[in-house]
């Protein structure tokens, strides 16, 4: 067995008030989100979880729900096009317990 890797640049910025999100690795991945809102959602607000059961968040962790307007990969033996479908960001800490 012969293992393969490569090094990429990997983007992955939010707007502020996360109404968008994307990921992108240039020439594998493209995946860019818009928030979920409708009627019932106050204006400037978005459709998030919060404390998700499980340990999909973490403790006191915030999961933004949207749906995927780009969604698409074609790398490592992966190819898909997930367009319109849904899409959850969900915020981590990056530190660990020696920060």
């Amino acid at each position: 067995m012969q293992l393969q890797y490569s090094f990429s640049l990997y983007l992955c910025p939010a707007a502020d008030d996360l109404a968008s999100w994307r990921a992108e690795i240039p020439g594998k991945l493209t995946s860019r989100a818009e928030a979920l809102s409708g009627p019932t959602t106050p204006p400037g607000k978005r459709v998030q979880v919060y404390n998700a059961g499980g340990c999909e968040t973490g403790p006191g962790g915030v999961a933004t729900y949207g749906k995927a307007t780009v969604d698409r990969a074609d790398a490592f033996g992966f190819k898909w096009n997930r367009t319109g479908r849904s899409s959850k960001h969900i915020g981590f800490n990056w530190s660990g317990s020696d920060a």
